[in-house]
């Protein structure tokens, strides 16, 4: 084992396994370590010492680590305490394997305690379970809901499509509509508009009561009113 070939084996797999940049500086450290042990065959390292070297917080270590574990790269133990340091090993031999298209590394000497340490709720992006705009509105088009929004409100078909790109935009950045189905998005829309439409247009009559009625002009504004001083510019 040496550090040539060590580096080969990052490169190979790197080249079909997507490796974070920190997972990368992870593994070039883990490298220096066992060189200077000597390159045994398993050496340990606390996660502090890891975290201090690499300036990274435990948290992302943990995310590097996992990644060298899934494609091949690295053998690893858990310490189980703070007072026992984790045991790391360098393979020689990547056991990651590409098939159908896909990243499948072996799982071989993952710990479970850093998989339980990155579980987290998942979240949905935007694409991701959720009915597209244009799906959706085409769906509210077909609707009696529409015909009914249409009438009340006197909305061209181009302002109807206007207000639900708006709906849409602003419920989606919420997650409001995370796992809705069309029926759902569509009545949805169907009860938010008017609610829209009723603040849209109060906002209007408040600019034009300013308009109408200005703010009474006060201090040295309202003495220079009344006076020829000019003020210096």
């Amino acid at each position: 084992m040496d550090g040539y070939t060590l580096a080969a084996q990052l490169r190979r797999t790197r080249r079909r396994y997507r490796l974070s940049a920190a997972s990368q500086a992870l593994y070039y450290e883990l490298v220096a370590i066992a060189n200077e042990e000597g390159w045994p065959d398993t050496f340990k390292c606390s996660n502090g010492e890891l975290c201090h070297l690499l300036s990274i917080s435990e948290n992302s270590l943990i995310a590097a680590r996992l990644e060298l574990i899934n494609s091949g790269l690295i053998h690893y133990r858990s310490g189980k305490s703070k007072r026992l340091f984790s045991e790391y090993g360098l393979l020689t031999t990547s056991k990651f394997e590409v098939k159908n298209g896909t990243n499948q590394g072996t799982n071989a000497g993952t710990d479970t305690d850093d998989c339980n340490k990155l579980k987290e709720k998942p979240k949905l992006k935007k694409e991701e379970g959720v009915m597209t705009c244009d799906a959706a509105f085409d769906f509210f088009k077909s609707t009696r809901n529409k015909r009914l929004l249409v009438e009340k409100h006197a909305l061209t078909d181009a302002e109807l499509e206007y207000y639900f790109l708006v709906f849409y935009d602003s419920k989606i950045d919420l997650g409001d509509l995370d796992g809705k189905t069309l029926t759902e998005i569509a009545k949805n829309f169907y009860y938010w508009l008017p609610k829209h439409l009723a603040a849209q247009q109060y906002s209007k009559e408040k600019n034009c009561a300013k308009k109408e009625n200005p703010a009474p002009v006060r201090g040295v504004e309202a003495a220079l009113r009344f006076t020829d001083v000019v003020m210096r510019e």
